[in-house]
């Protein structure tokens, strides 16, 4: 079935046809430039492969790229970046055989797609490789490129530092731990390191992006140390700030290229906005079944682990015609799984995937024809980043959104033009968020001494970091030479990039490893109690150990109910960094101590969502200090809310609640990424008063985002529950899935009454 004939089936479906909106992006025509000169080998290579014409995008990015300039390319999904990196390298490796480069991603699976594009162009051209009877001489012999990562052998990662290949693949966390830490191995390369290429550079925001620009300055120090002053070149997905990320990231200026010369098919988005009697999660499974008996290679996005394993239960369960050639994918499974299941998408004995946003990055699962959104990604990035799967080969696509009662969902179904002039958001992280650069002057200590004029950190800037370290015992300062060494080695080994703490271990009762989890999700997801599911199977967990790091699991089937922690958060005021005035109080931007305590868990019917029951938890608490705003809230706008009859408690639960649902409007981030908690009182600022604050320790410049465009957040605030039908509050515009307080009180009437205050003139 084609895809229009699909489009009319949909709207035709008593039981699939609330759409509320269809646009039709037009096909766009490529724009080639045929003028760039090219190496005979190169150009020769490129007509073996069916790439007879560069792209406009491409060839500027090369001839920047070969003028000297840092480059970061933002053009739409499969429009042909890594050509634009991959001919520079080459033409690199051709001129000077010793010449390297570094390929830096953020998974793994994006390094073996990626070594297979590259060893295709490589493997025509006349690159000097080992004579024959030099490699009967060695056991291994590199290739002109290697993936160096966790995965690699003991034995290969050691031929590899030996006689290093003209291009390795690797990941920040290999930068981190093993090139960094040990780059006396690794001299011969670091001196003739022409590029490096950060793919994907759009991921690398909040805790990660913070710790990768750290991890990133560190790798330029020790090339810098062998005499190499490499170019980098980054890649992303749309977002708003491309060349300011680089920059934030790398330390250096960047040329930014945005206009596209790729094609793209015909593309459909259908906005489909499910009755309130019927589950959206109901919808999307009907679809995602018509979908695949269609004919049409589908993938479905979730925004939760448990929303993807119940749905892939759910088609397993009423389309057993289909079940086979299905599969869930997520972060969470072993790595294994994964690349089977990626394997199996690329050469079409799958039909069908759910995943969660792990295959929203660029590892080429082939040409799909139809996206379902389980409701909004959460950004506009995201959106087109998935939509991006389909239509890969200039064919036309389907990409639908089923909304969730959800705020945002909402607010462009009932606002459907906003979604398609709106522009992307902003990336945001923070380099100089303290716990973070702490570790990382730590690290950097170790690989080689700071000096004062150190050309990466400055040293100036960071001295009270500095000082602090050296007064804990972990670096000294040695005055008369003034450089700062460590105290420890190898300090790489107890810092994690991803920013999540310590890995878990997610056991079976028969003692097998089921998956994994991280230690900020453990207390949430995996308390005792908790119902986990995996590729449809529910488990129960019947206990946390919270010393080895394990979660024991039993298998429990067919149970009516997943489960939802019962949360309560406390703030301690620590400092104010600025302040910004607005009628009847001040936006303060500062640091805060969070305390956050999972109290309980509730038992929420799977189909109704209706709360079972409550059971309580005594578990320890997490207390992170982070970046965040708080406004007092004067008494005269509260006594006018409840001189109206409005709940005062309501109104400032829901202004919280509500303020944190369209922060995602500017930022590039999940509502799950921030906290809040409102005051009808706070002993500390003697008033009533909301708070908004960063989920991470230390902060990674969510809330300072908010602050800076602080009046066009609250607009959109107050538009968004304004535009909600309801009367009082809903999931629409107030409530929260994350709320601890299972949503009570709310009054987005009264929150309405406080933010036009506010924003008065």
């Amino acid at each position: 079935m084609d895809i229009k004939t699909f489009i009319d089936e949909i709207k035709k479906r008593r039981d699939l046809k609330e759409v509320v909106h269809h646009q039709i992006i037009p096909p766009v025509e490529p724009s080639y430039e045929e003028s760039l000169p090219l190496l005979p080998e190169v150009k020769e290579a490129l007509d073996k492969a069916g790439i007879g014409k560069l792209y406009s995008h491409q060839a500027k990015g090369i001839e920047l790229i070969r003028q000297g300039k840092n480059v970061v390319i933002m053009t739409p999904t499969a429009s042909g970046k890594s050509l634009i990196y991959n001919i520079p390298v080459v033409e690199s490796i051709l001129n000077d055989p010793d010449s390297h480069a570094m390929y830096i991603f953020p998974l793994k699976g994006l390094e073996q797609d990626q070594l297979s594009a590259l060893r295709e162009l490589t493997d025509s051209l006349p690159i000097k490789r080992e004579t024959t009877q030099e490699k009967k001489r060695k056991s291994f012999v590199p290739s002109v490129s290697e993936i160096y990562d966790g995965d690699t052998t003991a034995y290969r990662r050691k031929k590899i530092r030996e006689q290093p290949p003209s291009v390795i693949l690797t990941n920040p966390d290999m930068l981190h731990l093993a090139i960094n830490a040990f780059h006396q191995k690794w001299e011969s390369y670091f001196r003739n390191l022409k590029y490096v290429i950060i793919d994907e550079v759009h991921t690398y925001r909040g805790v990660f992006g913070s710790h990768v620009a750290n991890v990133l300055r560190r790798f330029r120090r020790i090339a810098n140390l062998y005499g190499s002053d490499p170019i980098f070149i980054a890649s992303s997905a749309t977002i708003a700030n491309p060349k300011e990320l680089a920059e934030m990231l790398t330390g250096l200026e960047f040329e930014a290229i945005t206009e596209n010369g790729a094609p793209q098919g015909k593309r459909n988005f259908l906005f489909l906005n499910p009755s309130s009697e019927v589950s959206p999660y109901t919808v999307a499974t009907r679809l995602f079944i018509a979908s695949v008996r269609a004919g049409l290679k589908t993938i479905a996005f979730t925004k939760a682990r448990k929303i993807t394993e119940l749905i892939h239960t759910w088609v397993k369960e009423g389309a057993p015609d289909v079940s086979g050639n299905i599969s869930s994918y997520r972060a969470g499974f072993l790595p294994e799984e994964r690349r089977e299941i990626e394997k199996k998408l690329f050469s079409g004995e799958l039909s069908g995937v759910i995943s969660t946003s792990a295959l929203e990055l660029g590892v080429d699962i082939g040409g799909l024809d139809v996206c379902i959104l389980v409701g909004y990604p959460g950004t506009i990035s995201s959106t087109w980043q998935r939509s991006g799967r389909v239509g890969r080969s200039g064919k036309d696509s389907l990409i639908v959104m089923v909304a969730m009662a959800d705020a945002l969902d909402q607010y462009f179904m009932r606002n459907p033009d906003d979604f398609f002039i709106r522009s992307a958001e902003a990336a945001v992280l923070d380099k100089d968020n303290k716990p973070i650069l702490k570790s990382h002057l730590m690290c950097a200590a170790s690989e080689y001494y700071i000096k004062a004029d150190d050309k990466v950190f400055d040293t100036h800037k960071y001295a009270p970091i500095l000082n602090e370290l050296e007064q804990e015992g972990k670096i000294r300062h040695w005055v008369k030479g003034d450089i700062w060494y460590p105290r420890k080695r190898l300090p790489q080994m107890e810092v994690s990039i991803r920013g999540a703490g310590e890995t878990y271990t997610i056991i079976k009762d028969d003692g097998k490893a089921l998956g994994e989890s991280s230690a900020s999700r453990v207390l949430f997801e995996l308390h005792p109690g908790a119902v986990y599911l995996h590729k449809g199977m529910q488990y129960r967990v019947a206990r946390l150990d919270m010393e080895d790091k394990k979660v024991f699991c039993r298998a429990a089937n067919d149970l009516p109910y997943y489960t939802r922690a019962i949360t309560n958060e406390e703030s301690e005021i620590i400092s104010v960094e600025d302040t910004l005035g607005l009628n009847k109080t001040t936006v303060n931007l500062g640091n805060l101590r969070i305390t956050e305590r999972v109290t309980g868990y509730r038992r929420k019917n799977i189909h109704t969502d209706q709360t079972l029951g409550e059971f309580p938890l005594d578990l320890p608490p997490s207390v992170f200090t982070t970046t965040g705003i708080w406004m007092e809230v004067d008494n005269g706008i509260l006594g006018e809310i409840k001189d109206k009859g409005f709940s005062v408690a309501g109104a400032l639960h829901g202004a919280e609640h509500a303020a944190i649902a369209t922060l995602p409007l500017f930022a590039l981030c999940d509502r799950m990424d921030l906290g809040g908690v409102s005051y009808t009182f706070n002993p500390e600022l003697g008033s009533a008063a909301i708070f908004i604050y960063d989920g991470h320790e230390g902060g990674v410049g969510l809330t300072r985002r908010g602050f800076e465009c602080v009046r066009e957040w609250f607009k959109s605030t107050i538009r968004l529950m304004e535009e909600c039908p309801c009367d009082v509050s809903c999931p629409s515009c107030t409530q929260d899935p994350k709320c601890g307080n299972n949503n009570e009180p709310l009054d987005k009437r009264g929150a309405i009454m406080i933010l036009k205050h506010w924003l008065k003139n």
